[in-house]
């Protein structure tokens, strides 16, 4: 097909489309991902173009995050790969990055002060001065 129907918006590859393929499906990673590989595999930020009316495209979403205690070590990859590892776009060694779950938490327990005193009263009122870091 020539239809194009995803659009990289990565800086190594904007601008570039991708034409579906028949019997393939495509995977976007995350920055957690992105960070873990040194940067060996890359985040991808992108928007589907939707199929003309007599084609179809089938879509599932699936977000997979960390645990809430989890923090995200760099792996050391086997040197073949790390030869090819650009850097992540962030600073790896960043806290904010690095403790995900902590910093997700944290960005809920802001976003909505009412559900966090009422239902994570312990971890609100324990670390109630760290929620505006």
């Amino acid at each position: 097909m020539s239809r194009k129907d995803c659009r990289s918006k990565s800086p190594l590859t904007a601008g570039l489309t991708r034409p579906p393929l028949a019997g393939s499906f495509v995977v976007n990673i995350g920055e957690l991902l992105e960070l873990a590989t040194n940067g060996y595999l890359r985040a991808t930020v992108h928007r589907v173009v939707s199929p003309p009316a007599d084609q179809q495209r089938l879509s599932i979403a699936f977000f997979l995050g960390a645990q809430l205690d989890a923090v995200v070590p760099v792996y050391t990859l086997p040197d073949e790969l790390a030869r090819e590892a650009l850097g992540p776009d962030s600073d790896p060694q960043n806290p904010l990055l690095r403790e995900v779950g902590w910093n997700y938490l944290k960005g809920r327990l802001r976003s909505h002060p009412d559900v966090a005193e009422r239902y994570y009263q312990d971890v609100f009122r324990e670390r109630a001065e760290q929620l505006i870091v």
